[in-house]
Protein backbone atom coordinates (compact mmCIF):
# COMPACT_ATOMS: atom_id res chain seq x y z
CA UNK A 1 0.00 0.00 0.00
CA UNK A 2 1.43 3.43 -1.15
CA UNK A 3 2.12 5.64 1.98
CA UNK A 4 -0.36 7.79 0.85
CA UNK A 5 -3.16 5.68 1.35
CA UNK A 6 -1.53 4.43 4.90
CA UNK A 7 -1.99 7.84 5.93
CA UNK A 8 -5.64 7.93 4.44
CA UNK A 9 -6.47 5.10 6.44
CA UNK A 10 -5.21 6.06 9.57
CA UNK A 11 -7.07 9.42 9.29
CA UNK A 12 -10.68 7.47 8.78
CA UNK A 13 -9.89 4.94 10.92
CA UNK A 14 -9.76 7.82 13.75
CA UNK A 15 -12.79 9.64 12.26
CA UNK A 16 -10.88 12.55 11.30
CA UNK A 17 -11.28 14.35 8.37
CA UNK A 18 -8.37 13.92 5.49
CA UNK A 19 -6.45 16.90 5.20
CA UNK A 20 -3.67 18.22 3.34
CA UNK A 21 -1.83 19.21 6.27
CA UNK A 22 -2.65 15.33 7.98
CA UNK A 23 -1.71 13.57 4.98
CA UNK A 24 1.51 14.83 4.30
CA UNK A 25 2.39 14.59 7.78
CA UNK A 26 1.29 10.81 8.33
CA UNK A 27 2.65 10.17 5.01
CA UNK A 28 6.22 10.91 6.34
CA UNK A 29 5.79 8.77 9.84
CA UNK A 30 4.39 5.83 7.37
CA UNK A 31 8.20 6.20 5.32
CA UNK A 32 10.16 6.53 8.62
CA UNK A 33 11.44 3.94 11.37
CA UNK A 34 12.88 7.49 13.77
CA UNK A 35 10.72 9.68 16.05
CA UNK A 36 10.48 12.69 14.71
CA UNK A 37 10.51 16.36 16.23
CA UNK A 38 7.96 18.99 14.55
CA UNK A 39 10.98 20.30 13.55
CA UNK A 40 12.27 17.77 11.86
CA UNK A 41 9.25 17.68 10.24
CA UNK A 42 9.16 21.29 8.91
CA UNK A 43 12.62 20.93 7.92
CA UNK A 44 11.30 16.97 5.68
CA UNK A 45 8.17 19.13 4.35
CA UNK A 46 10.18 21.92 3.14
CA UNK A 47 12.29 19.60 1.35
CA UNK A 48 9.18 17.84 -0.54
CA UNK A 49 8.22 21.55 -1.54
CA UNK A 50 5.45 22.18 0.98
CA UNK A 51 4.50 25.09 2.92
CA UNK A 52 3.50 24.36 6.33
CA UNK A 53 4.33 26.58 9.41
CA UNK A 54 5.15 25.40 12.69
CA UNK A 55 2.29 26.20 14.66
CA UNK A 56 0.62 24.35 11.70
CA UNK A 57 2.77 20.93 12.21
CA UNK A 58 2.55 21.56 16.36
CA UNK A 59 -1.50 21.54 16.08
CA UNK A 60 -1.55 18.69 13.86
CA UNK A 61 0.67 16.27 15.93
CA UNK A 62 -1.07 17.32 18.64
CA UNK A 63 -4.16 16.60 17.05
CA UNK A 64 -2.87 13.30 16.08
CA UNK A 65 -1.57 12.21 19.39
CA UNK A 66 -4.58 13.28 21.03
CA UNK A 67 -6.18 10.81 18.01
CA UNK A 68 -3.72 8.13 19.52
CA UNK A 69 -2.68 8.46 15.56
CA UNK A 70 0.80 9.42 17.01
CA UNK A 71 2.93 8.72 20.18
CA UNK A 72 4.54 11.48 22.37
CA UNK A 73 7.69 10.93 23.80
CA UNK A 74 10.46 12.80 25.34
CA UNK A 75 13.91 11.29 24.90
CA UNK A 76 16.28 11.09 27.94
CA UNK A 77 18.49 14.61 27.55
CA UNK A 78 16.19 15.85 25.21
CA UNK A 79 13.41 18.41 26.08
CA UNK A 80 11.78 18.45 22.64
CA UNK A 81 8.69 16.33 22.05
CA UNK A 82 9.04 13.17 19.59
CA UNK A 83 6.54 11.79 18.08
CA UNK A 84 6.13 7.88 16.30
CA UNK A 85 3.18 5.67 14.91
CA UNK A 86 1.08 4.36 17.26
CA UNK A 87 1.78 0.57 17.01
CA UNK A 88 -0.67 -1.57 18.71
CA UNK A 89 -0.22 -3.76 21.38
CA UNK A 90 2.65 -5.77 22.79
CA UNK A 91 6.07 -4.09 21.71
CA UNK A 92 9.99 -3.53 22.73
CA UNK A 93 12.26 -1.42 21.18
CA UNK A 94 15.80 0.25 20.97
CA UNK A 95 15.86 4.01 20.37
CA UNK A 96 18.86 6.07 19.32
CA UNK A 97 19.11 9.20 21.29
CA UNK A 98 21.12 10.47 18.79
CA UNK A 99 19.36 9.85 15.60
CA UNK A 100 15.87 8.69 17.35
CA UNK A 101 15.59 5.50 15.19
CA UNK A 102 13.71 3.31 16.81
CA UNK A 103 14.22 -0.74 16.24
CA UNK A 104 11.74 -2.81 17.12
CA UNK A 105 12.23 -6.57 19.10
CA UNK A 106 10.68 -9.39 18.21
CA UNK A 107 11.13 -11.27 21.31
CA UNK A 108 9.99 -9.98 24.71
CA UNK A 109 12.67 -10.02 26.76
CA UNK A 110 10.95 -9.11 30.39
CA UNK A 111 7.78 -11.47 30.10
CA UNK A 112 9.66 -13.93 32.31
CA UNK A 113 11.08 -11.30 35.10
CA UNK A 114 7.96 -9.65 35.08
CA UNK A 115 5.78 -12.70 35.84
CA UNK A 116 8.24 -13.83 39.06
CA UNK A 117 8.97 -10.21 40.13
CA UNK A 118 4.56 -10.17 40.23
CA UNK A 119 4.44 -13.90 42.08
CA UNK A 120 6.83 -12.43 44.43
CA UNK A 121 5.09 -9.14 45.38
CA UNK A 122 1.69 -10.29 45.32
CA UNK A 123 1.23 -8.32 41.86
CA UNK A 124 -0.75 -9.31 39.17
CA UNK A 125 1.01 -8.11 36.20
CA UNK A 126 -1.22 -6.54 32.92
CA UNK A 127 0.81 -4.80 30.82
CA UNK A 128 4.15 -3.38 30.30
CA UNK A 129 6.17 -1.52 27.98
CA UNK A 130 10.37 -1.85 27.42
CA UNK A 131 12.56 0.75 25.74
CA UNK A 132 16.24 0.77 25.67
CA UNK A 133 17.79 3.62 24.65
CA UNK A 134 21.15 4.02 23.67
CA UNK A 135 23.45 4.79 20.19
CA UNK A 136 22.71 3.00 17.18
CA UNK A 137 25.27 1.52 15.36
CA UNK A 138 25.47 4.17 12.66
CA UNK A 139 25.58 7.22 15.18
CA UNK A 140 28.30 5.06 16.96
CA UNK A 141 30.42 4.65 13.20
CA UNK A 142 30.04 8.65 13.11
CA UNK A 143 30.92 9.49 16.82
CA UNK A 144 33.99 7.29 16.47
CA UNK A 145 35.16 9.28 13.00
CA UNK A 146 34.63 12.82 14.47
CA UNK A 147 36.49 11.56 17.38
CA UNK A 148 39.49 10.48 14.93
CA UNK A 149 39.46 13.79 13.35
CA UNK A 150 39.50 15.59 16.65
CA UNK A 151 36.49 17.15 16.82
Amino acid sequence: MEPIEQARNLLREAGLKITRQRERILEIFVQTDARLTADDLYLKLREQGEDLGLSTIYRTLSSLADHQILERTELPGDTSQCFSLTHGGHRHQLTCVRCRKTILLDECPAEEFLEEVGKKQGFQVTGHSFEVFGICPECQKRLSKEESEGR
